[in-house]
């Protein structure tokens, strides 16, 4: 692939270009998660900064989910910053981790589902975008910013729908000076394009793809497929059997009809199997 950035007609500059904001200074926030779309984009957008003399600040911020993540991610990403030399900030909810937000949610209101989903991403809204936003707003007080984000149309009908270029709303205060962007760079670029890219800086990617991920987000996503949820069982067993304990707990199921626990019932303890098995035969 030729590895151009999708610019945009500079005829008439205008505040809602993203390449012409960070020509005038604009500072580059990368937004890394550990995986593949975010490491790729990190590397096309830090050669294109290099190359173009891109004049304003840059970091890399990571949201650590904590015990939901997967075991070795915060290296990881460390590991990705040191080898960028770019300095990474480490943000988190100030609450706990998504496994507490997770008991937080269900002992508030224990009438109703306590997990995320597709409909309720709680885990996106109050774990990553907030914390991410309250590090924007206490580093640039003032001054254009903008936050890229590695996300792709291929991954779902859902983000082949996000705008590519938006305010953020929960970070710019036009009143004070700061006027804040997400961007999604990449967001045309196909699976191949991507792998493509990583081999082009050196072949380093996140040990979760090795043992056969598909996708890397939490170790074991509501929204991951099977084989990946599998694998996250496999490798982060802590966090398995803590989420099938909130299974055994409050008596709902990790996804509609799916039961976390039945995936690895081998690694759980026998009250944990015997819970989940009362709350099964009681919702038949």
């Amino acid at each position: 692939m030729s590895y151009q950035l999708p610019l945009f007609a500079l005829d008439e500059p205008s505040p809602h270009d993203p390449i012409q904001l960070l020509r005038d200074g604009a500072a580059l926030v990368l937004s890394v998660s550990g995986g593949k779309d975010s490491d790729a984009m990190c590397h096309h957008l830090l050669e294109c900064r290099q190359t173009e003399g891109w004049s304003g600040d840059v970091a890399m911020v990571h949201a650590d989910l904590g015990r939901a993540e997967w075991h070795n991610t915060t290296d990881y990403v460390h590991n990705l910053a040191r080898r960028k030399n770019i300095p990474l900030h480490i943000v988190r909810w100030t609450n706990g981790d998504l496994i507490d937000r997770i008991w937080q949610r269900y002992y508030s209101d224990p009438s109703r589902p306590c997990w995320p989903s597709s409909k309720v991403r709680y885990c996106t809204s109050d774990l990553k975008r907030a914390p991410i936003s309250r590090w924007i707003r206490n580093t640039y007080s003032t001054g254009k910013v903008v936050c890229a984000m590695g996300l792709r149309a291929e991954e779902s009908h859902t983000r082949a729908k996000r705008q590519t270029f938006t305010v953020r709303d929960d970070c710019a205060a036009p009143t004070k000076g700061r006027f804040v962007f997400d961007w999604l760079p990449i967001h045309d670029w196909t699976e191949t394009d991507v792998w493509s890219g990583i081999r082009r800086y050196g072949n380093i990617y996140h040990d979760a793809y090795k043992q056969g991920n598909h996708r890397l987000s939490c170790a074991l996503c509501v929204l991951a497929g099977v084989n990946d949820l599998m694998n996250g069982a496999a490798h982060n067993s802590d966090t398995y059997r803590e989420l099938c304990r909130i299974e055994a707990v409050t008596g709902y199921s990790f996804r509609k009809d799916f039961w976390l626990s039945d995936l690895r019932p081998e690694l759980l303890s026998e009250e944990t199997r015997s819970a989940v098995y009362d709350h099964k035969r009681r919702n038949i």
